[in-house]
């Protein structure tokens, strides 16, 4: 309930206040509802005059283009740290926050887990048996379209003097957009709600769409990994993404999503080599199939509609 939101958010402005260094990171290869949520906890820290720092893995081309148009902004700078200068912390009294994942390995840096007492966990993920331990707060909501839309909640109820900025409010934005397949999946009332608050305070929809426009050789790949894939009985297709690019995760999604489009279509997987010893997969379903499930025998997770796994060692 929205009773619960506020009781979070204000929860969560002591647990800030508490601190002297704010640290906030997503899981490894950030995508645009990580990093937005990541932003908006961000803000949360700077509203309260708090040091903070968001921790990117080495693998983050999804986002790429949105952190380009944050340098050179005064705001922004030295918000963004990698895994290896996050361990040399000497704040006294740090809090992590842990956003759109809750699983100790796919965090964008596992040692720093290890290195902070306070964890705040905020996803949108069903819970899975691997979990976080000893996590000071945990704000999980299975039927929020994405962990932007948490944040974004979280932010109305934060302060009354909170102003988000335009990059802000965009960030989260394309998190929900993303996660929500531009608002087809996964999308109640209180979606459209923080999407109202979100344009409200200056979220840019063509920025959005200059974010997700994707170059030749992608829609390359995305073609031969449709051609290339298999119907078999029952409502299953599964396809390969035949060469290793950049931005492959990224694809092997995008072909997960557009294969569920096909008629008797029930459930897609799309199979790619990650690394050359890592073998991710992209799972998505109809709604009449559990995916997260099935990835969750593999190593991974998600929703019940959408999820993943990466099998190291293949």
């Amino acid at each position: 309930t929205r009773v619960k939101a506020r009781v979070v958010a204000h929860a969560i402005s002591e647990i800030i206040e508490g601190s002297d260094e704010i640290f906030v990171m997503g899981h490894h290869n950030e995508d645009f509802d990580c990093f937005g949520a990541s932003m908006g906890v961000a803000k949360m820290a700077r509203q309260l005059g708090k040091p903070v720092h968001i921790v990117l893995s080495d693998m983050n081309e999804g986002i790429d283009k949105f952190a380009e148009l944050l340098k050179g902004k005064e705001e922004y700078e030295d918000l963004f740290i990698n895994a290896k200068e996050s361990m040399n912390i000497t704040a006294i009294n740090p809090a992590l926050f842990v956003v759109d994942t809750h699983i100790p390995h796919l965090v964008a840096c596992p040692a720093l887990l290890e290195r902070v007492s306070q964890i705040i966990v905020i996803d949108h993920h069903r819970r899975s048996e691997n979990f976080i331990q000893n996590p000071l707060l945990i704000y999980i909501e299975p039927a929020s379209s994405s962990t932007s839309e948490l944040v974004t909640e979280l932010l109305m109820y934060f302060s009354d003097e909170l102003m988000l900025s335009r990059l802000d409010a965009t960030a989260l934005y394309s998190g929900i957009v993303v996660d929500t397949k531009n608002f087809a999946v996964q999308t109640g009332v209180r979606t459209f709600d923080a999407a109202a608050y979100l344009r409200r305070s200056g979220a840019d929809p063509v920025m959005v769409r200059h974010l997700f426009r994707t170059d030749y050789e992608t829609n390359i790949a995305l073609s031969k990994a449709k051609a290339g894939s298999e119907l078999y009985a029952g409502g299953l297709i599964v396809a390969t993404c035949p060469d290793t690019m950049p931005n492959i995760q990224t694809i092997a999604a995008q072909t997960a999503d557009s294969l569920l489009r096909i008629e008797e279509v029930r459930m897609s997987l799309v199979v790619f080599q990650l690394t050359p010893s890592t073998v991710g997969i992209s799972a998505r379903s109809t709604g009449e199939i559990n995916v997260q499930v099935i990835m969750e025998s593999f190593g991974g997770g998600g929703h019940q509609n959408v999820a993943g796994a990466q099998i190291k060692g293949a």
